[in-house]
């Protein structure tokens, strides 16, 4: 008998699933859409490091200390001697442009003591850029754009003679438009 009963029971889902499996009056309706998309290029420019002429000692005669913004050399001339390392040239960091890319700022720099008490000294710059996969190059005003670029900036130093000691330094701008 427990049988019998499983099956009428089976019987009863079986035939309450049929019913719910007949025909009803369906509606339905179809429209297009279209899907869009941009994707732009950021324009974007990061300081990564700072110009740093580096620890000098001033002469009796003025000097230079030049940092080579291709290569990251510094070199010295006249009075002024290098005293250990640090010295480098700035970095900055962009990705943009399409067609071009113009590159300006800022050619010189003048560097004051701090707390005063001294003659500015005065630094003119020179820039040189990278790109992905490329070498580094001096450079005028413009680039064409290759994925991310690298700017440096070096430049020359005139320390004059009988400088006071102390720290010194000044802002420069570097501006790149990407076109």
């Amino acid at each position: 008998m427990g049988i019998q009963g499983t099956r009428i029971f089976g019987r009863a889902v079986t035939a309450g699933a049929a019913t719910a499996l007949l025909p009803v009056a369906a509606f339905a309706a179809d429209t297009n859409a279209t899907a869009n998309a941009a994707v732009v290029q950021p324009n974007t420019l990061i300081k990564t490091d700072d110009l740093d002429f580096g620890t000098l000692v001033g002469g009796s005669t003025g000097g230079t200390v030049t940092v080579n913004p291709a290569t990251n050399a510094r070199t010295t001339g006249g009075g002024t001697v290098p005293v250990g390392g640090g010295a480098h040239r700035a970095e900055f960091r962009g990705t943009g442009g399409r067609l071009l890319i113009v590159v300006s700022g800022s050619t010189s720099v003048t560097l004051a003591r701090a707390g005063g008490g001294a003659a500015p000294m005065t630094a003119s710059l020179v820039r040189a850029a990278s790109t992905s996969g490329g070498g580094i190059a001096l450079i005028g005003t413009t680039l064409l754009p290759s994925g991310v670029q690298t700017y440096y900036i070096g430049g020359s130093l005139t320390v004059p003679a009988n400088q006071p000691p102390g720290d010194y330094s000044g802002t420069f701008t570097l501006t790149v438009n990407y076109l």
